[in-house]
């Protein structure tokens, strides 16, 4: 079966290319199996700076309900991913070990129409901070 795989913009321009890529996989593998070839296979922006991204399943497409109005895709964290800057080596913190283990046909049935998509969630503000840090500087 085919699923989409996606990435948010990290900055303007950067979304000039679109970023989507469909590929075909088993609906007999699971959707953290799908992950882990993406993590490998699918490249993510890199910035001047410490970042993160969320990987996220994305069920169905968007639609609009009775009054016109657009709904966005029924979507599940799946994992944590954060690249540290200047140096260091990223790392994952998986989210849902229940969806991670979901095959991906499973996840397809669950969908009105089937669609199954990766995307990963750019965030901007992805800097790790220790609780002392976080708490100074939200407090």
């Amino acid at each position: 079966m085919e699923i989409t795989l996606s990435r948010g913009s990290v900055c303007m321009g950067d979304d000039v290319d679109d970023h989507r890529r469909t590929v075909d996989v088993d609906p007999d593998r699971t959707i953290g199996s799908v992950l882990a070839d993406a993590l490998e296979d699918y490249p993510l922006a890199s910035v001047s700076g410490e970042v993160s991204w969320v990987a996220e399943v994305h069920l169905g497409d968007h639609e609009r309900d009775e009054h016109g109005t657009r709904r966005s895709p029924v979507h599940h964290g799946l994992a944590l991913l954060h690249v540290p800057y200047p140096t260091g080596e990223a790392t994952v913190t998986p989210l849902s070990g229940y969806f991670l283990r979901t095959r991906v046909g499973e996840l397809a049935r669950r969908t009105r129409g089937g669609q199954v998509a990766l995307h990963f969630r750019y965030l901007s503000d992805g800097q790790r901070h220790t609780r002392e840090q976080f708490v100074a500087l939200y407090r």
